[in-house]
């Protein structure tokens, strides 16, 4: 009996000291930036390789691009605007979701198969501008079920290259859990 209070306690001391080795990880988030979709063709991204392409060749989840549209200066004279936009693949479902930041998402929306998103129309603009005519990204979240079968949400975190130029799209992007 005298050997079984220390003992006891000396188990309990084993179990107290052992280290928790389990972590929640955070899915790793990744970069991309295109290359200027306004002075050349649609960037078509693929997540799987977190690189895009400038021709279409079928394997891409987002192509990133532009439609120009004439804007009258007066009866005789046209301003061609260039208008940034995104789309899904034909099998690409896009849906924003309700989350300011990429850090804010963690898995798969239940709604998200009511939620889809259409970027061509006037009001899903993932941007503003300001006065200053500066495009600005909106704070919102989208996410897209690839042909692949995995749930990509991504942000878009800025339309500038370093050099102050606009039509390059910088997207931060994770994948999600089902």
């Amino acid at each position: 009996m005298r050997y079984l209070i220390p003992g006891v306690m000396m188990i309990l001391l084993l179990f107290a000291s052992c280290e928790d080795t389990t972590q929640a990880t955070e899915p790793e988030t990744f970069n991309y930036t295109t290359a200027n979709v306004k002075t050349g063709p649609a960037n078509y991204f693929s997540f799987a390789a977190n690189s895009a392409d400038t021709v279409d060749t079928g394997a891409w989840d987002i192509a990133f691009t532009t439609f120009d549209f004439a804007v009258p200066i007066n009866d005789t004279t046209f301003m061609t605007i260039s208008n940034p936009y995104f789309e899904g693949a034909a099998d690409v479902m896009i849906a924003r979701v309700s989350a300011s930041s990429l850090e804010e998402v963690s898995e798969v929306p239940e709604s998200f198969s009511d939620s889809t998103y259409s970027t061509m129309l006037e009001e899903n603009l993932w941007y503003t501008t300001t006065e200053a005519h500066i495009v600005q990204p909106l704070d919102y979240v989208y996410v897209a079920n690839t042909a692949d079968g995995k749930y990509p949400a991504f942000e878009i975190t800025n339309y500038y290259d370093d050099m102050g130029n606009s039509g390059v799209f910088t997207i931060a992007w994770k994948y999600l859990a089902p």
